[in-house]
Protein backbone atom coordinates (compact mmCIF):
# COMPACT_ATOMS: atom_id res chain seq x y z
CA UNK A 1 0.00 0.00 0.00
CA UNK A 2 3.11 2.81 0.67
CA UNK A 3 3.87 2.18 -2.92
CA UNK A 4 0.14 2.80 -4.23
CA UNK A 5 0.58 6.38 -1.53
CA UNK A 6 3.69 7.12 -2.54
CA UNK A 7 1.90 6.69 -6.54
CA UNK A 8 -0.96 9.21 -5.64
CA UNK A 9 1.03 11.54 -3.96
CA UNK A 10 2.94 11.65 -7.57
CA UNK A 11 0.14 12.60 -9.45
CA UNK A 12 -1.33 15.05 -6.74
CA UNK A 13 2.34 16.44 -7.55
CA UNK A 14 1.92 16.48 -11.32
CA UNK A 15 -1.68 18.06 -10.42
CA UNK A 16 -0.01 20.29 -8.61
CA UNK A 17 2.29 21.47 -11.41
CA UNK A 18 -0.05 22.02 -13.77
CA UNK A 19 -1.97 25.27 -13.31
CA UNK A 20 1.45 26.90 -13.30
CA UNK A 21 2.57 25.37 -16.27
CA UNK A 22 -0.61 26.79 -18.11
CA UNK A 23 -0.34 30.02 -16.38
CA UNK A 24 3.10 30.47 -17.85
CA UNK A 25 2.18 29.32 -21.29
CA UNK A 26 -0.38 31.37 -21.18
CA UNK A 27 1.16 34.72 -19.71
CA UNK A 28 4.78 34.24 -19.68
CA UNK A 29 7.50 33.18 -17.25
CA UNK A 30 8.13 36.68 -16.06
CA UNK A 31 5.04 37.58 -15.31
CA UNK A 32 3.96 33.86 -13.64
CA UNK A 33 6.62 34.51 -11.49
CA UNK A 34 5.58 37.92 -9.89
CA UNK A 35 2.76 39.06 -8.37
CA UNK A 36 0.22 38.13 -10.80
CA UNK A 37 -1.73 41.37 -9.68
CA UNK A 38 -3.01 41.58 -12.80
CA UNK A 39 -3.82 38.58 -15.03
CA UNK A 40 -5.84 37.93 -17.83
CA UNK A 41 -8.99 35.84 -17.40
CA UNK A 42 -7.37 31.77 -17.39
CA UNK A 43 -7.31 29.71 -20.49
CA UNK A 44 -9.44 26.69 -20.91
CA UNK A 45 -6.44 24.91 -19.93
CA UNK A 46 -5.87 26.52 -16.95
CA UNK A 47 -9.37 26.32 -15.32
CA UNK A 48 -9.51 22.46 -16.14
CA UNK A 49 -6.36 22.22 -14.47
CA UNK A 50 -7.18 24.33 -11.33
CA UNK A 51 -11.06 22.38 -10.66
CA UNK A 52 -9.30 18.94 -12.02
CA UNK A 53 -7.03 19.76 -8.77
CA UNK A 54 -9.69 20.75 -6.95
CA UNK A 55 -11.65 17.71 -7.62
CA UNK A 56 -8.33 15.59 -6.47
CA UNK A 57 -8.52 17.52 -3.15
CA UNK A 58 -12.16 16.41 -2.43
CA UNK A 59 -10.92 12.84 -2.37
CA UNK A 60 -7.28 12.86 -1.36
CA UNK A 61 -8.39 12.61 1.98
CA UNK A 62 -10.65 10.11 2.66
CA UNK A 63 -8.52 7.64 -0.07
CA UNK A 64 -5.26 8.54 2.26
CA UNK A 65 -6.77 8.06 5.62
CA UNK A 66 -8.13 4.88 4.86
CA UNK A 67 -5.11 3.58 2.86
CA UNK A 68 -3.11 4.63 5.91
CA UNK A 69 -5.26 2.80 8.14
CA UNK A 70 -5.19 -0.59 6.59
CA UNK A 71 -1.45 0.14 6.98
CA UNK A 72 -2.08 0.40 10.73
CA UNK A 73 -4.35 -2.14 11.29
CA UNK A 74 -2.48 -4.47 8.72
CA UNK A 75 -5.13 -5.00 6.45
CA UNK A 76 -3.50 -4.67 3.09
CA UNK A 77 -4.84 -7.47 1.94
CA UNK A 78 -5.85 -7.78 -2.16
CA UNK A 79 -9.05 -6.13 -1.66
CA UNK A 80 -8.12 -2.83 -0.41
CA UNK A 81 -4.57 -3.16 -2.48
CA UNK A 82 -7.00 -3.67 -5.77
CA UNK A 83 -9.25 -0.53 -4.14
CA UNK A 84 -5.68 1.42 -4.27
CA UNK A 85 -4.93 0.61 -7.84
CA UNK A 86 -8.36 1.18 -8.66
CA UNK A 87 -8.62 4.63 -7.19
CA UNK A 88 -4.97 5.70 -8.74
CA UNK A 89 -5.84 4.58 -12.15
CA UNK A 90 -9.48 6.16 -12.01
CA UNK A 91 -7.87 9.48 -10.84
CA UNK A 92 -5.28 9.52 -13.70
CA UNK A 93 -8.56 8.80 -16.50
CA UNK A 94 -10.57 11.44 -14.43
CA UNK A 95 -7.36 13.72 -14.79
CA UNK A 96 -6.97 13.21 -18.53
CA UNK A 97 -10.76 13.06 -19.23
CA UNK A 98 -11.13 16.66 -17.27
CA UNK A 99 -8.41 18.44 -19.20
CA UNK A 100 -9.69 16.22 -22.65
CA UNK A 101 -13.20 18.33 -21.68
CA UNK A 102 -14.71 14.52 -21.92
CA UNK A 103 -18.50 14.14 -20.50
CA UNK A 104 -19.06 12.50 -19.11
CA UNK A 105 -16.02 10.27 -19.22
CA UNK A 106 -14.71 12.31 -16.47
CA UNK A 107 -18.03 12.13 -13.83
CA UNK A 108 -17.44 7.56 -14.78
CA UNK A 109 -13.72 7.95 -13.87
CA UNK A 110 -14.75 9.88 -10.47
CA UNK A 111 -17.64 6.93 -9.81
CA UNK A 112 -14.82 4.21 -10.00
CA UNK A 113 -12.16 6.40 -7.90
CA UNK A 114 -15.00 6.51 -5.44
CA UNK A 115 -15.52 2.53 -5.73
CA UNK A 116 -11.40 2.28 -5.08
CA UNK A 117 -11.79 3.89 -1.92
CA UNK A 118 -15.08 1.87 -1.33
CA UNK A 119 -12.90 -1.42 -1.77
CA UNK A 120 -9.91 0.21 0.42
CA UNK A 121 -12.16 1.10 3.23
CA UNK A 122 -14.54 -2.32 3.23
CA UNK A 123 -11.16 -4.26 5.28
CA UNK A 124 -10.90 -1.17 7.57
CA UNK A 125 -14.98 -0.71 8.78
CA UNK A 126 -14.69 -4.17 11.06
CA UNK A 127 -12.15 -2.21 12.85
CA UNK A 128 -14.83 0.20 14.05
CA UNK A 129 -16.53 -1.93 16.19
CA UNK A 130 -13.43 -3.81 17.28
Amino acid sequence: MLLIILLVLCLVFVQAMLPGRYLAEQVGAERQMGPRDELPEPSLELQRSRRALGNLHETLPIFLTLAILTIVFQEQGWISLAGGIVYLLARIAHLVCYMRGLTPWRSYAFGVSALGILLVAGPVVPHIWA
